[in-house]
């Protein structure tokens, strides 16, 4: 039995270094400051970021800040019907008959860009789409 005990205090232990060693105390406070305290944060480490992914309205949610905590980005999944007027209409008459697969929401300093999968029965679509409801064809899959 203490040898159980003492393996899963290696185990929170090492948890717990994990998640030390993928953030900054400055990073934590952005964090926290941007969305308030939220539990179940998994943290990631890149070269040039600190990742974190969390839910935050029923949505998930991926936050980017750099080593001094400045928010960099946020993207997350969101529904057609949380697109913009623009977008959704555009859409709709340029693709008519086509399903919304995925929709992702990506915020970058003051801009909003959505990465919208469309499908139909013969392929699956790929577009970028602006607030202002422009749209561009990021990729073009043939269904076999």
């Amino acid at each position: 039995m203490k040898k159980i005990i003492a393996l899963l205090a290696i185990v929170f232990a090492a948890h717990a270094g994990f998640a030390k060693d993928n953030t900054n105390s400055k990073v934590l406070d952005a964090f926290r400051q941007e969305f308030g305290n939220i539990e179940k944060v998994e943290w990631y480490k890149t070269d040039h970021s600190f990742v974190a992914k969390f839910s935050l309205n029923a949505s998930r949610v991926t936050a980017h800040f750099d080593e001094e905590g400045n928010l960099l980005a946020t993207s997350r999944n969101i529904s057609d019907t949380q697109l913009p007027t623009r977008v959704i209409t555009r859409l709709i008459k340029k693709y008519p008959g086509q399903i919304i697969h995925n929709i992702v929401e990506y915020v970058c300093e003051d801009s909003t860009r959505y990465v919208i999968t469309l499908e139909n029965n013969n392929a699956w679509t790929v577009l970028r789409a602006e607030n202002t409801g422009s749209l561009s064809v990021l990729d073009k899959l043939i269904k076999q």
